[in-house]
């Protein structure tokens, strides 16, 4: 019967307009499910044969657990997950007797290498780390105010007692016609209701926004700096395989006082060109509107769709460690762009985020080479 089943739903899908079998679930465009709705845990695994997504099958709103069949393509899957050993994409779909699901595209893509070792601690007794804050620069080529910021932020990093307390990490969200367009993150804005451009945000608090001068920002730095004290450091070994087209991190934390930590990564480039509209601001001596630098490429701390807060490491006891490991999917190298990045000019920024009150913040973050190591850094 099962067999019978499979052959009638194959035969609807490639002919349906024939036959009158019937269709539900969501559409290509994402439209909502009536009847029948496919959803999977997740769209990207490795083609190690081991990492599989796991599917689940509702019935007009009700978990389906037997009588139904899924297919990759046309091939019958055993079972409710699928794995594969060949890069490339996979249309999974399901049939509930002579019903269709909607279509999902699991991307199948190289396993990464493994992770490099963490850096040996030189000073395992110390805790006195030294803190850095999040200025996350929301900006786009097509913002004509924004080289206002960009002129702003270029005269914080020429000044010594700012430079050392901050990582800028620049979000291209304005316009997806941007060369250095965020669309591996483009709900970032939501999570600091960003609604105008420019605009700094210091470690996703959302009342630390800024405007693009000297002045607000210094005083931005210098509040959020002095916020709250630092809870933990960063070690960092990460390691770039060109023939993988991969960077892999091993990041650890240790923790100045027993709490709950939270760990994200993200991947930046810089010098990516990019015509940058202009509502007549004049470039600082140094300062080249049409080539961005900090661009984020890759945000990989994405607690919910539009919490970016991290991963959870769980409680670390004072003076102990955890440790995650992180593997960024490089685009082609080239000119940096929309389709190739210039790994030249790639690198990756660590941050920790813990609690205070209700919301999760940025408590400290370091730069790290796309290849190569970063230590504890500690205080004097």
């Amino acid at each position: 019967m099962k067999t019978l089943l499979k052959t009638l739903a194959i035969f609807c899908l490639g002919a349906f307009a024939f036959v009158g079998c019937e269709q539900s679930g969501g559409d290509d465009n994402g439209g909502t499910a009536t009847k029948l709705l496919l959803v999977a845990d997740k769209s990207t695994i490795y083609d190690n044969g081991e990492d599989y997504a796991t599917f689940t099958l509702y019935y007009d709103g009700m978990t389906l657990t037997e009588g139904y069949e899924l297919y990759a393509g046309e091939t019958p899957l055993a079972g409710n997950t699928f794995s594969s050993t060949e890069i490339g994409s996979v249309e999974v779909w399901a049939a509930y007797g002579t019903v269709i699901s909607n279509t999902l595209s699991i991307n199948v893509i190289a396993t990464p290498p493994a992770a490099p070792a963490a850096p040996e601690d030189a000073n395992p007794e110390k805790t006195n780390f030294k803190r850095r804050i999040l200025l996350t620069q929301f900006t786009g080529t097509g913002c004509g105010n924004c080289p206002y910021m960009m002129n702003a932020l270029h005269q914080v990093l020429n000044t010594p007692s700012l430079e050392s307390k901050i990582v800028i990490a620049a979000a291209h969200l304005y316009n997806e016609s941007d060369p250095a367009y965020l669309e591996d993150a483009k709900t970032l804005d939501n999570m600091l209701n960003a609604m105008y451009y420019p605009m700094v945000y210091a470690d996703f608090v959302k009342e630390s926004e800024t405007s693009a001068s000297l002045p607000d920002l210094t005083s931005t730095i210098n509040q959020n700096y002095a916020r709250v004290g630092v809870k933990g450091g960063i070690a960092v070994s990460s390691e770039y395989h060109a023939d993988k087209g991969y960077i892999v991190l091993n990041a650890t934390v240790k923790a100045k006082e027993t709490t709950e930590f939270r760990i994200g990564a993200w991947l930046l480039e810089d010098k990516v060109a990019g015509k940058q509209t202009n509502y007549g601001v004049k470039a600082l001596e140094g300062v080249d509107f049409d080539k961005h630098n900090n661009c984020i490429r890759l945000a990989d701390s994405k607690n919910t769709n539009t919490d970016f807060s991290g991963f959870s490491l769980g409680t670390i006891e004072a003076g102990q460690t955890a440790s995650r490991e992180f593997a960024f999917l490089l685009k082609e190298n080239g000119e940096g762009g929309k389709n190739y990045w210039n790994h030249d000019n790639l690198r990756v920024i660590v941050f920790i985020s813990t609690k205070e009150g209700n919301n999760w913040y940025v408590n400290n973050v370091v730069k790290c080479p796309k290849h190569g190591s970063v230590d504890f850094e500690y205080e004097n």
